[in-house]
């Protein structure tokens, strides 16, 4: 497996297996924000999952960002008998340093969380590729874009202006609402990925106070259909 940066959590540890063993109706697996086929039909989308990244970007790993252990699912589809094994590798991000602890104490029930918004989206998505992709194709990986390296210190000149612009805000009863704090994570361009991000933050939030995870980001993702690599 692979973890692409240090890990803060030392006495957690978060692998879900779950087996899809009944036939459900597929209309509730699809989850709203995903309403097209998941993981992309075309070839085309397959080739464009890989994120470009950054050139000159010398990535760091904030101390607002926890990674826990890759989440591991099974799906088996229960009229042919097809499995699919998944690997997520899924990043947390906390507002800020307090919140870290937080999370962490919460995380094992926000990963059961996670797991159980991708047992419906992943069924659904490994009956699609199994009927549309030939023996052999059907596997599929996803790799999230580099980190962006952190900005450039403010200086001296630019610390300045901003305390004379905040002192002139509040002698006019006006109030400046301050620059968000900087992450490191590019945009994810894969329509896919960003919903599932969005999806799993929705649900992340839900075991937590506001303002306490800022963004869940899914690095990597790949599979393995054993009955498919024994046939080759």
């Amino acid at each position: 497996m692979l973890l692409l940066g240090r890990k803060r959590m030392n006495g957690h540890r978060s692998w879900g297996m779950a087996m899809l063993l009944g036939a459900m109706p597929l209309a509730m697996l699809m989850l709203a924000v995903l309403t097209g086929p998941a993981l992309a039909n075309s070839k085309k989308a397959d080739a464009e999952t890989t994120e470009e990244p950054a050139k000159d970007a010398v990535p760091e790993m904030p101390e607002t960002v926890i990674v826990p252990d890759p989440v591991s699912l099974t799906v088996v589809l229960p009229k042919t008998g097809t499995i699919r094994q998944m690997v997520f590798n899924i990043w947390l991000e906390a507002e800020n340093k307090q919140a870290v602890g937080v999370i962490e104490r919460t995380l094992p029930k926000i990963i059961n969380g996670f797991l159980v918004d991708l047992q419906r989206l992943m069924y659904r998505d490994t009956l699609q590729r199994f009927e549309t992709r030939e023996e052999g194709k059907r596997s599929f990986k996803y790799v999230a874009p580099a980190m962006l390296p952190p900005p450039p210190p403010k200086t001296e000149e630019e610390l300045a202006a901003e305390a004379e612009a905040l002192e002139a805000a509040k002698e006019k009863g006006e109030e400046i609402v301050p620059e968000p704090a900087f992450t490191p994570f590019a945009p994810v361009t894969n329509r896919y990925f960003a919903a599932l991000q969005n999806k799993l933050l929705g649900t992340g939030q839900t075991f937590l106070p506001p303002d306490t995870l800022r963004s869940v980001q899914v690095r990597m993702f790949y599979d393995h259909w054993p009955g498919d690599a024994k046939k080759r």
